[in-house]
């Protein structure tokens, strides 16, 4: 349910595991075998709209945390901005830059314009898409992870310097000088982590 960047922990190969949900619940080891609980708690900017109406949680709860997860690798910011007068949530801000066709003021800086276009567009897209108020407009998670296959297979076709000419249409300034390391391993975390987000989706709800 509190799936966020403080959660998911990576090894050197960029692999991905999901921990520290703040589930923990003391109880007499020498009566119960088994313990569930009723309530399930988040970080506001990352809980599910739905799941704070109705308190039931479902796997397209994790979707929408991941979709928020998306934004903040996308986006090199955080889930809740801080900006004047009140703070907004990211989905609000990148839903609002994208409808004005400015994917360049919400790609992070940090990449120096080192990025394919179609499939920054593309992550961006999913990612609201996880995000949508209502759980049934939402992708599942396998259907995420094949999206972002084709991302990733853009990014290759893009770094490889093979784009095809119909999908290289303006992906910003490249700078020949620099290298793909950090867009190797924005890349990377996000496969690893989706792929973790399949694993566990597939596990059972917890109540």
């Amino acid at each position: 349910m509190d799936v966020k960047p403080t959660n998911i922990l990576l090894n050197v190969s960029l692999e991905a595991k999901i921990a520290d949900f703040g589930m923990s619940k003391a109880f007499k080891c020498n009566k119960d075998t088994h313990v569930s609980t009723n309530t399930l708690v988040g970080t506001y900017g990352y809980v599910d709209p739905e799941y704070l109406a109705t308190m039931q949680p479902t796997t397209k709860s994790d979707v929408y945390s991941f979709g928020v997860v998306l934004l903040e690798l996308v986006t090199g910011r955080p889930a809740i901005l801080p900006e004047s007068p009140m703070p907004i949530s990211i989905i609000q801000w990148v839903r609002s830059q994208l409808a004005e066709g400015n994917i360049e003021s919400v790609v992070d800086a940090r990449m120096h314009g080192c990025y394919d276009v179609n499939s920054v567009w593309k992550v961006a897209n999913i990612a609201l898409e996880c995000t949508a108020q209502v759980s049934v407009k939402r992708p599942t998670i396998s259907d995420v992870v094949v999206q972002l296959q084709e991302c990733l297979n853009l990014e290759d076709c893009y770094a490889s310097g093979h784009m095809n000419g119909a999908l290289n249409t303006g992906s910003g300034s490249h700078d020949p000088n620099l290298n793909y390391e950090s867009q190797d391993s924005v890349a990377l975390e996000m496969e690893h982590v989706s792929r973790r987000m399949v694993t566990r989706t597939n596990d059972p709800v917890a109540r």
